[in-house]
């Protein structure tokens, strides 16, 4: 009896610390390098998950910080602002190159019906930067920008 105990006990704890820690995200980061050679940090959204929650229920960025989204697959990929708390400029890229930026796009306030915001072509990569980074950059549509990925998985 006592070894039964134990390993229904040793189960319950691997099945709930299991639950805890599928709920964390870890991040892999990487560098978004502009034309004229200026660096902005983000975070990776490279899954299902991690697109869907995006930069919601955040409170800011900091300056030249972002995330950028990654698709297997081009196509027009639709942004929101759900859970969002501040404003974005959003950019669509086909590969390196930038096909379409909206800017300013703020956050839906309560009552108000999401907006979705789809570019005119198909993309594999968005950018997401805070309101006026893009304009402060002089980021426009035919840029080409640099991607460094940093593997921070264990």
């Amino acid at each position: 009896m006592y070894p039964i105990f134990l390993y229904y006990f040793l189960c319950s704890i691997f099945i709930f610390s299991g639950k805890i820690y599928a709920e964390q995200f870890k991040y892999e980061h990487a560098t978004v390098k502009t034309k004229s050679g200026i660096e902005i940090k983000v975070e990776v959204a490279d899954t299902s998950q991690k697109r869907s929650l995006g930069l919601g229920k955040r409170l800011g960025l900091e300056k030249e910080w972002g995330m950028l989204f990654v698709f297997k697959n081009r196509k027009k990929h639709s942004f929101w602002m759900k859970d969002m708390n501040f404003a974005l400029d959003i950019v669509w890229l086909d590969n390196f190159r930038i096909i379409y930026i909206h800017r300013n796009v703020q956050p839906v306030k309560v009552g108000e019906k999401l907006i979705i915001i789809e570019p005119p072509e198909p993309a594999n990569f968005v950018l997401e930067v805070a309101a006026g980074l893009s304009s402060e950059l002089g980021l426009k549509k035919g840029d080409r920008l640099e991607y460094k990925f940093q593997n921070l998985k264990n």
